[in-house]
């Protein structure tokens, strides 16, 4: 840690300055002690000790070379594309992110691709978490989503839709609003399925005391990664040591999602309040399963599951895909996508 960084831990912040680990499992022990008055402070306010410290490494690792985790959002030629994909990101990720699964679909479907990814200057990659989430935003994804696929829809017989974690709910939210024919002409492809709400965390309420504070409305915190913690849940891991016959390789979370350095760990800003505020309006509303041929998934060591009651994975798969294909491996939310259990589940989908 720099003399810099010390300097910031050894000194509390004043509350009044401005400047993955998401559990489902332990319930809050005091709500009540950790206020976020909207009305107090509309926009932001600092709660945690070290708070603005935490805030300024995470601002400035938005800056930091980034390997998949950018704004790029579309590959290939849609004049002369034999297969079409869309990307649709879960919470906080980022168009680039598909480059990750990019070994794998060239394996199973050839160069003759065609790939984009949703985006709008409201969620880049350059942008605070806590600034991408609002109502508003999350009603622009939704019809920049609509748009991308009724356009990719007049360019393709078929387009693959390919959701990550929780962007299966943002494709939940505008399917009712498709043009009509348009389901027989999507395949959906979800993987590292998530649950459809957020309960409280455990995690964001201890850290919400060290490096918390309050945006909208809704608490914001920092959660730590470190392979030291795989023991409490595998989302901490920091690394993946994958190989594959005689390839070696290894994969760092930090380059495919969003990081940042304090303190000796990895560490990532979340907000159950926050992203359940986005979800509930499409789980309040659904009330039948997608007819839609859906390929899925998931992982048996899946963290963001932890703490759920038996079969609540499989729950939710059938309250949300009538005709579904499940694949199930023993791994984590993000290195579920490994290449290899993505290529041995890309297998399974029709190459038309």
């Amino acid at each position: 840690m720099s003399s810099a960084e010390h300097a910031i831990l050894d000194q509390p912040e004043s509350p009044t300055r401005e400047s993955h680990l998401l559990v489902p499992a332990k319930p809050s022990r005091s709500p009540a002690s950790l206020p976020c008055d909207p009305s107090a402070h509309p926009r932001l306010a600092l709660h945690g000790r070290w708070a603005a410290g935490f805030r300024r490494a995470y601002l400035a690792s938005l800056q930091q070379y980034q390997h998949f985790y950018d704004d790029f959002s579309e590959y290939g030629h849609a004049g002369t594309a034999r297969h079409a994909f869309y990307f649709v990101p879960g919470i906080n990720g980022a168009p680039g992110q598909i480059r990750f699964a990019f070994p794998s679909l060239i394996r199973r479907f050839g160069r003759d691709l065609y790939v984009r990814g949703c985006f709008l200057p409201e969620f880049s990659a350059l942008r605070p978490a806590w600034e991408k989430y609002t109502t508003e935003n999350v009603r622009r994804k939704r019809s920049q989503i609509l748009r991308d696929l009724e356009d990719m829809l007049s360019r393709f017989s078929r387009v693959n839709v390919l959701v990550s974690s929780n962007g299966l709910y943002d494709f939940v939210a505008i399917w009712n609003r498709l043009p009509v024919g348009a389901a027989s002409r999507l395949r959906l492809l979800w993987v590292a399925v998530a649950p459809d709400h957020f309960g409280s965390s455990f995690w964001v309420d201890v850290f919400y005391r060290v490096n918390g504070f309050c945006f909208d409305g809704c608490r914001w915190a920092a959660v730590p990664n470190s392979n030291w913690l795989r023991w409490l849940n595998p989302e901490t891991n920091t690394h993946l040591k994958w190989s594959h016959g005689f390839q070696r390789r290894v994969f760092f979370k930090e380059d495919i999602e969003s990081r940042f350095h304090m303190g000796g760990f990895c560490w990532d800003y979340v907000s159950p309040e926050c992203f359940s505020r986005g979800l509930e309006p499409v789980t309040q509303a659904h009330r039948e399963p997608l007819d839609v041929e859906a390929y899925v998934l998931a992982g048996t060591r899946d963290g963001y599951w932890y703490g759920t009651p038996p079969g609540a994975m499989n729950a939710t798969l059938d309250r949300y895909l009538a005709r579904k294909t499940v694949v199930m491996r023993p791994a984590s939310h993000l290195w579920i996508v490994a290449p290899d259990h993505l290529t041995e589940f890309l297998n399974r989908v029709p190459a038309d």
